[in-house]
């Protein structure tokens, strides 16, 4: 099965590459560091941001709580949720940087996925069978949790779980993803593995040689589902703060947060870092998590021939074989969200977008026609950038650190974000409170993030597999 830009190897390949990365012959110049002038917080101006809810009031005093925790996304919010769930008189805070859901919560491509990036549609080389199988039921499992929660806050955010597709390029992967398909269901896990005909029946296109079916996943709004999680955690008792960045930690038995231009203190018992791929702004896992540059795009409402004409009538999620993957997903209102086929990277983990999305954009909308050719001549309505968090070994983290145990983490989805960070805000309420979530049972709990090469190496070292990755997918 060829691994796609999703897969460990990505990481692992950049770092080794980055030593003779020159050998590629790669143009680009060595980017130089913007400084402090650069906007560490890019606006939010995804399809989805339309639907963001009305900012709550900035921090404005000195506050004193039991949990603060940094992020607004749904990592910050589920944890919220769930740490109300054990303890509905804990006096928790969310301090959000910009507005709800300004990061990758609210500019993903809308897929809603099983399984861990790591695990996806293959079991790790250093997994066994049965964790492969308790990890796949795990994600299920949360994404069965979030639907009830979506259903009992009366927010219609389009949470669809009727499955979704990864599909299948090339013919010779066809053998392997095959074979991992029939090992997946001796386990137990609900896969179906489509040949070709079937694939172009159900995903309206012949572009496939197969694909595999899971009918556990599917899709969102990203920013409804940003509105309905609010609500909830608003009810339970969750002080929210938005337009309040946290500049600066201060550990220690109580920890001591400096947050907004005026430098206000909130002094907490334990503090949450929700933040994914803006983590290392804090100075926590600057070496662990590298924050990558992924866009996105999507078309006006399709016309009832264009419709016919793709014939996507089963309207499956899907998300295919490349390197550097596409995915692909058809909305309520009927616009296709497309995203994938670029990777950024930019020089000192800057979080500022430097690259040229009309150029990417153009590249997404060629490859969305190759896929549907009934779509020929239309054109996007929006173009977008979000920041995902990738990992050299692409596991994903969630525990406890720090001098007195009371820095609490979830981070590192690495494209599986919107399942992913959900599971982790139980993970992370399980862990504060001494209980067990399942996690535990996974081949990647209390597994210590690897460190990456230094700026520059990482610079050239993902930069140069990245074009590597081009090369492959155009042959």
């Amino acid at each position: 099965m060829k691994n796609p830009l999703s897969r460990r190897d990505f990481l692992k390949a950049a770092a080794m590459a980055a030593g003779g990365i020159t050998t590629l012959g790669m143009g680009n110049p060595i980017p130089l560091p913007l400084g402090n002038a650069v906007e560490t917080f890019d606006p939010n101006d995804s399809f989805w941001a339309k639907e963001q809810p009305l900012a709550n009031p900035a921090l404005q005093k000195d506050i004193t709580t039991e949990v603060a925790i940094i992020g607004g996304g749904y990592t910050g919010l589920s944890t919220a949720w769930h740490l109300a769930q054990f303890h509905p008189k804990l006096d928790i805070v969310i301090l959000e940087a910009r507005q709800l859901g300004n990061g990758a919560s609210g500019r993903h491509g809308g897929m809603v996925l099983s399984q861990t990036g790591s695990e996806s549609f293959e079991i790790a080389s250093d997994s066994n069978e049965k964790t492969h199988k308790w990890t796949y039921d795990l994600t299920v499992k949360s994404m069965r949790s979030l639907e009830k929660l979506v259903k009992d806050s009366g927010v219609d955010c389009g949470l669809e779980l009727n499955g979704f597709c990864y599909a299948i390029i090339d013919e010779e992967d066809l053998e392997d993803d095959s074979a991992y398909v029939a090992k997946a269901r001796k386990l137990g896990m609900p896969l179906e593995f489509w040949d070709a005909d079937k694939t172009a029946e159900k995903l309206g296109t012949a572009y496939y040689s197969g694909a595999i079916y899971d009918p556990n996943g599917g899709h969102v709004h990203a920013m409804k589902l940003i509105k309905a999680l609010k609500k909830m955690v608003e009810q339970a008792g969750v002080h929210i703060y938005e337009n309040s960045p946290v500049t600066k930690v201060e550990e220690g038995k109580t920890i001591r947060l400096k947050v907004g231009t005026q430098g206000n203190t909130v002094s907490a018992s334990s503090i949450v870092l929700a933040t994914n791929g803006y983590t290392g702004e804090l100075g926590y896992f600057k070496n662990q998590v590298i924050p990558v540059h992924a866009q996105c795009a999507v078309t006006p409402p399709l016309s009832k021939k264009q419709l016919a004409g793709m014939a996507w009538e089963s309207r499956l999620p899907f998300f295919d074989s490349r390197y550097l993957l596409y995915h692909l997903v058809l909305t309520d209102d009927n616009r296709i969200v497309i995203g994938g086929g670029s990777a950024d990277y930019f020089m000192f983990d800057n979080l500022h977008y430097q690259g040229n999305l009309a150029k990417i954009g153009n590249t997404m909308l060629q490859e969305m026609v190759r896929i549907f050719p009934a779509l020929r001549g239309i054109q996007f309505e929006q173009v977008w950038d979000g920041i995902l968090a990738m990992t050299f070994d692409e596991y994903e983290a969630a525990g406890v650190m720090g001098t007195n145990q009371n820095i609490y983490y979830g981070l590192g989805y690495c494209g599986h974000g919107v399942n992913s960070s959900f599971l982790f805000g139980n993970v992370i309420a399980s862990t504060y409170n001494h209980v067990v979530s399942g996690w535990e049972r996974t081949a990647y709990a209390n597994e210590p993030l690897a460190s990456m090469p230094p700026d520059i190496f990482k610079w050239l070292g993902v930069n140069g597999i990245t074009t590597y990755y081009h090369l492959k997918d155009g042959k």
